[in-house]
Order: structure tokens, then C-alpha cells, then sequence
């Protein structure tokens, strides 16, 4: 649409998360938490909290460091769209990490922002309260996805690994629910190059640029028991979230060991 608009106008309007005003946080969230929360679910957590407010999340940095590394950016990637996905706008910053917030620090709150404290205990309420839409709930999982957003190159190699060595500690060789990893094409072509690709195979695993959740719009597709450590695809599908140890555990048959 912004697109058109500026072909007729010739400029683009000058609006919304644009202006200084639109990126400054309403929301000051402190992270409080006695490990490094799952991106999936802190995300999920801030985004049903502030919905169109901009978050300014504090104590993060304590898990994720000051750098914009590969780790650091995949789990922000994962952050980002859980927060969209359950009703926020997308724009967030990271105290001491964010450039934003690096520059311009506590600048960024407006005045009589409200506190949102994320603990354990909120973290774990949040989990509980999503909805399991299966039309059996009981039901055993035919399908998991991983990779929603896509996988990032570091992420893909640490399920693989995760996979093979949650495997060869039950003594099995192949996963017990039938598992997709989803990336992007080039992440993909390169990663068919390596020798974890050709462990991972065996164990049965594949690895798609298929998008998960266009995948389980499928009427038919959506009617299945499907799994997923995706906020984003429990959002908008039926597939139930687990979180990555508990789902790893159902793909190597360790649940309930």
C-alpha cells in the first residue's frame, strides 16, 4: 500500500513507528527470571501485556550479553515474532543491546510507563495458558514443526545435535514423531553440505523451506495433532506449543521418562 501511495504522492507518509514519538516505550519490562527465558514464550508473554505499546525490556542483557551475535540476533528473531504474533506492534528495545537502546538508553521511556515484572512464575503462567485446539487433546502427535519463523544456521545445527544426542541417550535411531525443520533455501543448500545433515537423516528428520504455518491453513492438514515450539504457528493455527526441552523429548521418546 505504501508503495502505491508513494507513486501517486511521490513520498511516503511520515507516521506512526517512524517518528521519535512512536518508538518511545510505554512499557518498562523487567526480566527477572532465574535462567534465559525461551524466546517463544517471553515474547509471547510481553506482547499479549502491551499489545500496541513499545516495550523497553530490562534484565535480558544479563542472559543474552551486549552483542549482536548470531545467537543473540536468532533469539531476538524468535522474540520479535512472538510479541507481533500475540498483539504487539513489532518495534521493542533491549536495554543495553538494541542499537537504539544502546545510544539512547532509558531515554526511550516515556514518562509514567507501566512496569511489567516477568518471573519464573509469570513465565509459567503464560505457558499453562495457552489453549490446546486439538479436536482430541489426548491425541498423539502426527506431525511436529520447528522453524517458524525460519531457522537461522546456528539454531538448525542445534536442534540437529540436540535430536542425534537425545536419541543416543535412549538407545533409539529414529525419532518417534515425524519431525520438519524449516529454513530458509540458502540455509538449507548449505547445510545439505555438511555431515550433521547426513546424521540427521538418518534419524529420520527432514529439513524443509516449507512455511509451517501455510502448511496448516490446509484444511485437511489442520485437522492433525500437530506439535510446534513456534508461538507463532499455535497463534494461528490449531498446533499445539511445547516448549524446546518437552518437545524434544516427545521427538526422541523421552517423554515421561
Amino acid at each position: 500500500m505504501l508503495d502505491i501511495f508513494g507513486a501517486i504522492m511521490g513520498k511516503v507518509p511520515y507516521f506512526g513507528l517512524l517518528t521519535d514519538e512512536g518508538r518511545q516505550a510505554d512499557w518498562i519490562v523487567e526480566v527477572k527470571t532465574t535462567k534465559k527465558p525461551e524466546a517463544q514464550i517471553l515474547g509471547s508473554a510481553i506482547g499479549l501485556k502491551v499489545m500496541d505499546a513499545v516495550p523497553y525490556v530490562k534484565g535480558l542483557d544479563k542472559f543474552l550479553g551486549t552483542e549482536l551475535n548470531d545467537e543473540t540476533k536468532s533469539y531476538l528473531k524468535d522474540f520479535g515474532a512472538a510479541t507481533a504474533s500475540n498483539g504487539a506492534v513489532g518495534l521493542y528495545h533491549i536495554d543495553n543491546l538494541t542499537p537504539e537502546a544502546q545510544n539512547y538508553g532509558e531515554q526511550l521511556i516515556n514518562k509514567g510507563a507501566k512496569v511489567y515484572v516477568i518471573d519464573d512464575k509469570e513465565l509459567e503462567r503464560v505457558y499453562k495458558s495457552y489453549p490446546v485446539l486439538w479436536k482430541n487433546k489426548e491425541a498423539k502427535p502426527q506431525l511436529c514443526f520447528i522453524g517458524c519463523p525460519h531457522l537461522s544456521y546456528n539454531q538448525l545445527e542445534g536442534w540437529a545435535n540436540d535430536i542425534i544426542n537425545g536419541l543416543a541417550e535412549t538407545g533409539s535411531k529414529k525419532i518417534k514423531v515425524r519431525t520438519i525443520l524449516t529454513t530458509s533455501p540458502a540455509i538449507r543448500k548449505k547445510f545439505e553440505e555438511t555431515d550433521l545433515y547426513k546424521k540427521l537423516m538418518k534419524t529420520g528428520v527432514k529439513v524443509s523451506s516449507i512455511c509451517p504455518l501455510m502448511y496448516t491453513n490446509n484444511p485437511i492438514a489442520g485437522k492433525k495433532p500437530i506439535l510446534t515450539s513456534s508461538n507463532k504457528l499455535r497463534t494461528y493455527s490449531s498446533a499445539k506449543y511445547l516448549k524446546d526441552e518437552d518437545i524434544l523429548n516427545v521427538i526422541v521418546g523421552k517423554e515421561g521418562k
